[in-house]
C-alpha cells in the first residue's frame, strides 16, 4: 500500500548552521525530485524555505525509503547529519505534519502567512516538473484548501507576523522607533518586500539593493519614496545606515567582517537569509548587532499564544481529514483492480455475444437489447464483492484480499 513520508530537518531540531547547508536552490529541487524519483520513491514534493528542508513522498516499503531519504540529504549534500537533526514521519504522523505545517502550526511564527504560499509554491513546482501525480496531489491540494479554510473563518491572518515583521519590530525597539532612520534592504524577494512594508509603516527612510537592478527600479516606481543603491555600492551605502535587512537568495555569505568599517553609530544587522548573507565574526564589531533566523525565534513567541489557541482548535478537523485521505488512498487500491474486473467483463462479454449472435438470427434491436442484459449482469455480480472490499475496516483483512485479487488477475 502506497504510504505518504516525511523527511527533513526543521527549526525545531537543527539550528541554522546545519538547515544552512541542506537548503534545496530551484535548481536543486529539480536535481533532486529526479534522483528520487529514479531510486526512493514513486512521487514527491521538496519544500526548502528558511525554517525547513523537506522532502514529502509516497513509497510502498515507508520503513526502508524513511531512511534511504535521510541518507539522501547527507549525500547530496555532502554532509554528515546526526538523527537528532532529522524528522523522519510516516502513515498519521506526515499526514498531521503537513496539514500543521500548511497552517502555520509548525512555524517559527505561530500563523504567519508566508507558509501557506511557499507550501503552494513547492507543490505547484513538483506537478510542472512531474514528480507530483495522483496521491501526492490529492494530499497537498487536501492541506492546501483546509489551511486557506482555517485562516477564512477565524481572525488569524488580521495581524499578520512575519520573521521579517519580528526584525523590523526589535529594531524599532532598540532603536528608539525607526521614524527618519536610515535603513537598507538587501534583496527584493517576498521576505525583503515584506520588510520594506513594516519600514515604511513606521515612516523609515528606506534603501533599496539589488543584484539586478532592473528590480530595484521596479520597485522604486511602486514605492517612490524609496531610494537606490546599486549592488556594486553596498559596502559604502552600509556606512550611512543605521539598519540593515539582508534577505537575499545568495548560495554564500555576501557581507563579511571587512565590508563594515568606520562605525560611528550604531549598525542593526538582520540577516533574514538561508543560507544566512552575513559572516558570524560581524557580530565581534563595536556597534554593531547582528540577529539571524534563529536569535529572532524568542522574539517571534511573543504575543502568539491567542493564535496557537485558535489554530489548536482545528486539530480535531485535521484528525477527520487524516482518516479520510487514508481511507481515499486505501480505496484507491481497488481501482487497478476495477479496471481490470471490468475489462475482463467486457472480454467475457464480447465473446459470449458474439457466440449468441452466430446461433441465433436477431434482429438489431434484439441484438441491442440481449448486449445490455447480458453486460449489466456481469457488472451486478463484479459490483456486489467489490462494495464489499471497499466496506472492510480491517487494514490487513483488506490488504490480504486486494493481493489475492491482484494474484488472481494476474
Amino acid at each position: 500500500m502506497v504510504k505518504f513520508c516525511v523527511v527533513g530537518m526543521n527549526h525545531h531540531v537543527a539550528p541554522i548552521e546545519v538547515r544552512e547547508k541542506v537548503h534545496f536552490k530551484e535548481t536543486d529541487i529539480i536535481e533532486a525530485s529526479d534522483i528520487l524519483m529514479n531510486n526512493y520513491c514513486q512521487e514527491t514534493v521538496i519544500l526548502s524555505t528558511c525554517n525547513r528542508s523537506e522532502i514529502y513522498f509516497a513509497t510502498e516499503q515507508a520503513d526502508v525509503d524513511l531512511h534511504r531519504v535521510h541518507q539522501f540529504f547527507s549525500e547530496y549534500f555532502n554532509v554528515d547529519l546526526p538523527e537528532e537533526y532529522v524528522v523522519e514521519k510516516s502513515g498519521d504522523e506526515a499526514f498531521r505534519h503537513l496539514f500543521y505545517v500548511s497552517m502555520g502550526m509548525d512555524s517559527l511564527v505561530i500563523g504567519e502567512d508566508q507558509i501557506l504560499g511557499q507550501v503552494k509554491d513547492a507543490h505547484m513546482t513538483a506537478m510542472e516538473i512531474g514528480s507530483s501525480k495522483k496521491f501526492l496531489n490529492k494530499f497537498f491540494r487536501e492541506a492546501i484548501t483546509f489551511a486557506k479554510y482555517c485562516k477564512a473563518n477565524t481572525s488569524i491572518s488580521d495581524h499578520p507576523l512575519s520573521i521579517a515583521y519580528i526584525g523590523v519590530k526589535k529594531a524599532d525597539e532598540d532603536l528608539n522607533g525607526l521614524k527618519d532612520k536610515k535603513c537598507m534592504i538587501s534583496g527584493l524577494g517576498n521576505m525583503g518586500k515584506l520588510a520594506l512594508n513594516h519600514l515604511l509603516e513606521r515612516e523609515a527612510k528606506v534603501y533599496v539593493c539589488n543584484r539586478t537592478l532592473e528590480n530595484s527600479h521596479r520597485m522604486k516606481w511602486e514605492y517612490p519614496e524609496i531610494e537606490i543603491f546599486p549592488f556594486s555600492e553596498l559596502t559604502q551605502g552600509i556606512e550611512e545606515m543605521d539598519l540593515l535587512i539582508s534577505a537575499t537568495s545568495s548560495p554564500h555569505t555576501i557581507i563579511k567582517k571587512k565590508n563594515i568599517k568606520n562605525r560611528k553609530k550604531p549598525l542593526y544587522i538582520m540577516d533574514l537569509s538561508l543560507p544566512r548573507d552575513v559572516d558570524r565574526d560581524v557580530k565581534d564589531l563595536k556597534l554593531v548587532s547582528l540577529y539571524d533566523i534563529d536569535d529572532l525565534e524568542s522574539l517571534a513567541q511573543e504575543n502568539l499564544e491567542e493564535k496557537k489557541r485558535i489554530l489548536d482548535g482545528f486539530k480535531p478537523m485535521v484528525e477527520d481529514k487524516i482518516s479520510e485521505l487514508k481511507t481515499w488512498a486505501a480505496e484507491s487500491k481497488i481501482d487497478p483492480i476495477m479496471k481490470s474486473l471490468n475489462q475482463r467483463c467486457d472480454d467475457i462479454a464480447d465473446d459470449t455475444l458474439n457466440y449468441i449472435f452466430r446461433k441465433t438470427n436477431m434482429t438489431h434491436a434484439e441484438k441491442m437489447k440481449v448486449e445490455k442484459i447480458v453486460r449489466s449482469a456481469l457488472k451486478k455480480v463484479l459490483r456486489e464483492p467489490i462494495l464489499s472490499l471497499k466496506d472492510v475496516e480491517n487494514t490487513d483483512k483488506k490488504d490480504a484480499a486486494i493481493e489475492l485479487l491482484e494474484e488472481v488477475l494476474g
